[in-house]
């Protein structure tokens, strides 16, 4: 009896080993992620639109499923109802610049290295004789989740996918995480790239985690 008792304690002790040591090699997938958008800044009158992103994001910036070193980035997109030949941006801690003309968006852009926080961001323009400060404000608001959240709603809802790429502790690709914002309300973009540069993504409700659509190509 007493060797039975004994038996059934070692079967149990080895079970909860193997059950702890399979959770411990449970993959991260947070740590493959080679772009990581946080933030996103509005502001829009009858004359104009701003946008600011900031993000973590490899670089060189290559899909080939491979996650390099990453570094900070800040974005600005600037539309105009009637485009100017030229474009200054300039913020508070004087970073800025001349901005370049993107016709396939009819817009324009400037990115340096650094990160953007805060509610509410001031923003300088200046084009022709015209100087104008603007308010851009965030697009967070409570509720919603964060990147590593979203991702991990991707993992549960496509697990194959990400399964099918994963080798022990590693994982054979790199993945993208974007917020995005429409009409007030948060999203966030999802993408898996693997080593062939294909990438399947999902577009992830920011507030149930919910995926609302997917695209593979």
């Amino acid at each position: 009896m007493r060797k039975f008792i004994l038996f059934l304690f070692a079967s149990a002790t080895a079970l909860i080993l193997t059950f702890a040591a399979a959770c411990g090699n449970e993959t991260d997938y947070s740590s493959f992620i080679s772009e990581k958008r946080t933030s996103v800044y509005l502001y829009e009158d009858d004359t104009l639109s701003v946008k600011l992103h900031y993000s973590s994001r490899e670089e060189p910036y290559i899909s080939d499923g491979f996650k390099g070193e990453m570094t900070e980035l800040c974005e600005v997109f600037v539309h105009f109802s009637a485009s100017p030949e030229k474009v200054e941006v300039l913020f508070d801690d004087g970073r800025g610049g001349e901005m370049s003309y993107m016709s396939v968006t009819d817009s324009f852009y400037l990115s340096f290295a650094g990160t953007f926080s805060g509610d509410k961001i001031n923003v300088k323009l200046s084009w022709g004789n015209t100087t104008k400060t603007i308010e851009a404000s965030s697009v967070m608001y409570d509720g919603v989740l964060t990147c590593e959240q979203a991702l991990k709603c991707a993992t549960e809802y496509d697990g194959e996918t990400f399964t099918s790429l994963t080798d022990g502790n590693n994982f054979l690709g790199e993945i993208y995480v974007r917020l995005l914002s429409d009409a007030g309300k948060c999203y966030y973009y999802v993408g898996v790239c693997d080593r062939e540069g294909n990438i399947n993504a999902y577009l992830v409700d920011g507030e149930s985690g919910n995926v609302i659509a997917e695209r593979r190509s």
